[in-house]
């Protein structure tokens, strides 16, 4: 019996298994209700490859929830978005003429050859890395967890220095990088978001001490390419600069790391394709965009009709909002065939995933996280020999991003190639 046979279209993030995977979930609304009204999200939970392609390549969908028909859902992120102006400011909530004038604003530093002369720095940063790891736990076999210990602290550290945040406020920003990505969850408590927002509070003031300084006195790094950026005159007004500093620290960070935890899990769990990983260098870029498609972080896109559209076989109204899955899209057979529940990381059309979005929106850091991907994949399996998963892997609960919080694993730390 398949996974699409088992149980009720429905979609439920708190039903048993589901934080642990929830594509069997997502395989059953996909065969069941490929457009689904769920009334804990007052919206319309959208599962299937070519409707989830099509919502996001439509330019008449919106990302402003401003368009949004009023619901409990809708009405509490509005009045959030009041209390918190500048969050509405952000690229990801925004549509043209704001979106492009602002993408545009913030594109040079993301453009392929320059993300590629930063390859070098990742290098170094990522060995450094390791060696503490050997340093501190010995060459010989041991236990560590591959999350607290590199996934997680290392994209917030290569970020913070790409960005131009000193060393010792790394740790600092590890932590105000996780209450900003507690905040997109739909799903949250009201205890939790305080904390959150307070933490957010406390990142606004430190990015704004530093845009200051970085306005007065330029240094070769990104914050102050941003403040300084210039599109024919256009320039990002203070509320602008800060609300697109706090959304790169999430999207720089988060999706790499959940990346580097799940990819690592998934192949740990298919030690063949571990072996072709480790054995051909060539196979490495195809994997990571293999790895992507088949658990990547990115669960849900959020997104409001501004006119009535047909989505799959149902015409929904302008105004209600589309939560279209990325992650059920990329698992989906109709695309990928009989083999869309396993791992082949040699894959011809792995490229194709929608992980990074597609049409106005797609991910504007998406070679800056490949490059981060890649290169943290690569000392993986050039550094930890006899890898193995080393007790039961915990998941984080949130509903948008899906990542590890805890990856215990056995391995023996080598010292590097020479």
């Amino acid at each position: 019996m398949s996974a699409a046979e088992v149980g009720a279209a429905v979609f439920d993030p708190f039903e048993d298994g589901f934080v642990e995977s929830p594509y069997a979930q997502y395989a059953r609304l996909r065969d069941g209700d490929p457009v689904h009204h769920s009334k804990l999200l007052h919206g319309w939970v959208v599962t299937r490859v070519d409707d989830v392609g099509r919502l996001l390549r439509d330019p008449s969908v919106s990302s402003d929830i401003r368009n949004a028909t009023p619901n409990p859902l809708t009405i509490n992120e509005l009045e959030r978005l009041a209390e918190q102006e500048r969050a509405s400011r952000t690229v990801v909530l925004m549509d043209d003429p704001d979106h492009g004038r602002i993408r545009r604003l913030l594109a040079d530093p993301f453009r392929p050859r320059e993300v590629a002369r930063l390859a070098e720095r990742v290098r170094e940063r990522i060995a450094r890395a390791f060696d503490a790891l050997r340093e501190q736990h010995g060459d010989g076999l041991v236990e560590l967890d591959l999350i607290s210990e590199f996934a997680y602290p290392q994209p917030v550290e290569i970020f913070s220095e790409i960005l131009g945040v000193p060393d010792e406020d790394h740790p600092q920003f590890r932590y105000w990088a996780q209450c900003v990505a507690r905040t997109v969850d739909p799903i949250l408590s009201e205890a939790e978001r305080e904390v959150c927002l307070k933490g957010l509070d406390d990142m606004y003031a430190y990015l704004e001490a530093v845009a200051d300084e970085k306005r007065a006195a330029p240094t070769d790094d990104l914050l102050s390419n941003l403040v300084h950026a210039d599109d024919d005159g256009a320039r990002m007004t203070h509320e602008e600069l800060m609300a697109q500093l706090v959304t790169l620290y999430m999207a720089g960070h988060e999706p790499v790391a959940s990346l580097l935890g799940s990819g690592t899990l998934a192949l740990m769990r298919a030690p063949d394709q571990l072996a072709r990983m480790r054995s051909d260098p060539e196979v490495l870029r195809n994997g990571v965009s293999e790895l992507l498609r088949y658990d990547g972080p990115n669960q849900f896109v959020r997104r409001i009709l501004t006119r009535p559209t047909v989505v799959g076989d149902v015409e929904l109204p302008a105004g209600e909002v589309i939560y279209a899955s990325p992650a059920s899209a990329n698992r989906d057979p109709r695309r990928w065939g009989d083999t869309a529940e396993e791992v082949h990381v040699d894959r011809p059309d792995a490229g194709q995933h929608l992980q990074f979005g597609a049409g106005v929106h797609a991910c504007l850091g998406s070679h800056l996280a490949r490059l981060q991907a890649e290169i943290a994949f690569a000392a993986i399996f050039e550094r930890l020999d006899d890898l193995e998963l080393a007790g039961e892997p915990e998941w984080g609960n949130r509903m948008f991003i899906r990542g590890l919080n805890l990856l215990p694993v056995a391995c023996r730390i080598n010292a590097g190639r020479s």
